[in-house]
């Protein structure tokens, strides 16, 4: 099924603020890691799509959605960036976009939904000579800082984002 891309317009069946197109252009700027040429159409459409759907979970964004009925937490209108720039009501602002392909990314290697067992409360593990003991209230797993960097300024997080990306 083809995405249904935001085009600033505020659509009511938008599933994606990328097209894979622009994703391609994204990934082939940023060294075209495997993981992603690798995939198939389909593939990279379920990728920007899931991606999509988690960030906007995944973060509490500033201002006011332009529409009632629109799908995806943007276009929003009342947001400026973190130097101060006033941004247009009518667009997605292309961090968004990047912050899509980025989860889309780790979205091909570790799946966005998994599930941790026991909830990751770890107190002790040994594996023969090797142990590791995590700090009281650490994450369960491995943050994700480039997706809070390319947003900074547009949201905050409403939950700790977890996953690790390589560029093979």
């Amino acid at each position: 099924m083809a995405l249904t891309v935001e085009d600033g317009t505020g659509k009511a069946n938008a599933d994606s603020y990328i097209s894979q197109t622009d994703a391609d252009t994204y990934f082939s700027n940023h060294d075209s890691p495997t993981a992603w040429t690798g995939l198939t159409s389909d593939q990279k459409d379920a990728a920007l799509r899931y991606a999509t759907t988690a960030l906007d979970g995944l973060f509490a964004w500033e201002g006011f959605v332009v529409t009632s009925t629109q799908a995806l937490g943007w276009p929003r209108s009342g947001v400026w960036d973190e130097e101060g720039r006033k941004l247009a009501s009518n667009a997605v602002p292309a961090r968004i976009e990047q912050a899509v392909c980025e989860l889309a990314l780790l979205h091909t290697s570790e799946p966005l939904n998994s599930s941790y067992s026991r909830g990751s409360a770890i107190k002790r593990e040994r594996v023969g000579p090797l142990e590791t003991e995590y700090e009281s209230g650490a994450p369960p797993e491995s943050t994700l800082p480039i997706i809070k960097r390319i947003i900074r300024g547009l949201g905050k997080p409403r939950y700790t984002i977890m996953g690790s990306i390589s560029r093979a």
